[in-house]
């Protein structure tokens, strides 16, 4: 991954989806924990961390401030088989996850009431979309859109804001060579790419995890002729596995400390 397109794409969304500015400098943000044997087990790779503004507003006459650290991984080994199953033709395939931390000044427990800590959340929740947005057209994916809401249980049990996206990397023909300088065209679909988001409260500050994975599976298949009697099947099958993506990204969502 290009670091340089991450830090414009996070820098972007943060401006984007505020609006505000103003120095945080009394606030303090420190990457949250991810247990690391679950992110060495599947071969992810920490390609950025960023410090950046959050939001700086009031709730009931109190002013608050905020900055965000986030860490963005990456699943090389994911990408760098497309690319060769391809012969180099599709490489935006992501598998991505990432984790940040929203620290809050003052913190969440001492806002008034309960309507602080949720307008705080919402703040939040905004800024990460906005920034996973970007991150994911970053890496190729198209015509983003949130599909649905719900809750996701992470850490001890405890319930989180989750919001469910969805894009696509479009593809195009997949030439494959057969014999004597000739090449068969594969046309293939585009391929979907699923987003998760969560976002919650803990112990004075705001986490935010979530990460985007292929959706499904690319499989084309075609027939070509070598001569009037002759013809060969060629294909491409990806063996992409949607559930297993998943299952890996909300397994280290719910570790996030």
């Amino acid at each position: 991954m290009d670091r340089r397109r991450f830090l414009a794409a996070t820098g972007a969304g943060v401006a984007g989806s505020t609006g505000l500015a103003g120095c945080l400098a009394s606030a303090s943000a420190g990457p949250p924990a991810v247990p690391d044997d679950r992110l060495d087990a599947n071969g992810w790779e920490l390609v950025d961390r960023v410090r950046t503004e959050a939001f700086d507003f009031a709730i009931a006459g109190q002013g608050v401030t905020a900055t965000s650290t986030t860490e963005v991984y990456e699943n090389a080994t994911l990408r760098e088989e497309i690319v060769e199953k391809t012969l180099g033709q599709v490489r935006d395939a992501p598998l991505l996850f990432f984790a940040g931390r929203v620290t809050i000044d003052p913190d969440l427990t001492s806002l008034p009431g309960e309507i602080g800590q949720e307008r705080m959340i919402d703040e939040v929740e905004a800024i990460a979309r906005t920034i996973m947005v970007n991150q994911m057209g970053t890496n190729g994916v198209e015509g983003i859109e949130r599909v649905g809401t719900g809750t996701l249980r992470v850490g001890a049990d405890e319930p989180a804001r989750r919001t469910d996206l969805r894009g696509t990397v479009p593809v195009g023909p997949i030439s494959i060579p057969i014999a004597d300088g000739e090449a068969v065209e594969l046309d293939a679909d585009a391929l979907p790419i699923a987003g998760r988001l969560a976002v919650w409260g803990a112990e004075g500050s705001v986490l935010v995890g979530g990460g985007a994975f292929p959706a499904e599976n690319l499989a084309v298949e075609t027939e070509a002729a070598l001569s009037t009697a002759i013809s060969v099947s060629v294909g491409v099958d990806l063996g992409l596995k949607p559930e297993e993506y998943e299952e890996r990204v909300l397994t280290l969502v719910r570790g996030i400390e």
